[in-house]
């Protein structure tokens, strides 16, 4: 009879080792809310690109225009000379030449 006493221990045991093991299911996510930019399937918005621009010091933004690799291109300001920048799909803002 001793047996049924430890065999239900052992499956109440395994049982909590497998749920902690789980992410929580309310509350909390792994998951962002909104997917990185150069995740396959998605896209940036125009708006987080104007602010992945603003961020990286650019004013007065204009001609913001997306590419058919995904990149985008336009005319912004820095220190007040105009200069063009582009935005890859991982969202690195370069300045170019």
């Amino acid at each position: 009879m001793k047996l049924i006493p430890t065999a239900a221990a052992a499956l109440v045991a395994s049982v909590s080792i497998a749920a902690a093991q789980m992410p929580p299911t309310t509350g909390t996510s792994t998951t962002p809310a909104v997917p990185p930019a150069g995740m396959p399937g998605t896209a940036q918005s125009e708006s987080s690109v104007r602010t992945q621009i603003e961020a990286s010091g650019y004013t007065k933004i204009r001609d913001l225009t997306r590419k058919a690799d995904g990149s985008w291109h336009a005319r912004a300001s820095r220190n007040d000379v105009e200069v063009a920048v582009s935005v890859d799909s991982t969202g690195s803002v370069t300045q170019v030449q």
